[in-house]
């Protein structure tokens, strides 16, 4: 079975052998030592490695933060409406995320755009994107689809439906944004509504039952339909 050291280790995940090492600790793996101290890693644990730092191919003139912040931005094509949620889909920290988003507004690859959307009620935010045609981008953009961002879900969902969704439940009581006692209105509230996000948050924080109650409604589109159904089987598959 073929093994691989630390500095193997980095090269693939396009970081550096004492980051590696910390996150061997951190995560507790039984790595195999020679008797010359050399860690021997299997393919297993360089996977397990792969889950907790990213996979991040080198981009010459752009920092690994940099990388990361663009490939989540690239995954996120309606962008990203704070600093914070940046951070939180590229799993860096806000303050290198801030950094990070200057340099590649500067470098072209990115916008950062004021706009008015809804978060409960009307904001101004300045919303973050990929400027997909540019030619900055397209010369980039086969290395950024091989980045694998750090795995940062712990599998839990949320209790209730949070606050930048509540414009779409302006008419609900308090005690229907439950989750665990109200996922199928829920669901059914964000079919008919058929917000992006909303659909988005559902899709993660939702079971499967909820989806086929949604789509049980009546009178409920054919397109809309096929969504809830299609959400469910996708709950039940996670």
């Amino acid at each position: 079975m073929d093994t691989y050291s630390l500095a193997d280790t980095a090269r693939r995940l396009g970081t550096s052998s004492p980051r590696v090492r910390r996150a061997v600790d951190r995560l507790g793996l039984p790595i195999e030592q020679d008797t010359s101290g050399v860690f021997h890693l299997t393919e297993e644990q360089v996977g397990e490695l792969a889950r907790e730092l990213g996979v991040i191919p080198p981009i010459p003139g752009m920092s690994r933060m940099d990388v990361q912040v663009l490939a989540a931005l690239s995954r996120s094509p309606r962008g990203v409406s704070s600093v914070r949620e940046a951070a939180r889909r590229a799993g860096v920290s806000p303050t290198a995320a801030g950094r990070a988003l200057t340099r590649l507004v500067a470098k072209g690859l990115v916008t950062g755009t004021p706009m008015m959307i809804a978060r409960g009620q009307a904001s101004e935010v300045t919303v973050y994107q990929v400027r997909f045609g540019s030619d900055e981008w397209l010369a980039l953009a086969p290395v950024v689809a091989k980045v694998q961002l750090p795995d940062r879900t712990d599998g839990s969902r949320a209790k209730r439906v949070p606050p930048h969704l509540l414009h779409l439940f302006w008419n609900t009581a308090p005690a229907q944004l439950d989750v665990a006692t109200s996922a199928p209105y829920i669901a059914r509230r964000l079919i008919m509504t058929f917000d992006p996000d909303g659909l988005a948050w559902g899709t993660v924080n939702l079971p499967a039952s909820a989806w086929e109650h949604a789509a049980a409604t009546r009178g409920l589109e054919p397109a809309r339909r096929a969504l809830a159904h299609n959400l469910a089987r996708y709950a039940h598959a996670v």
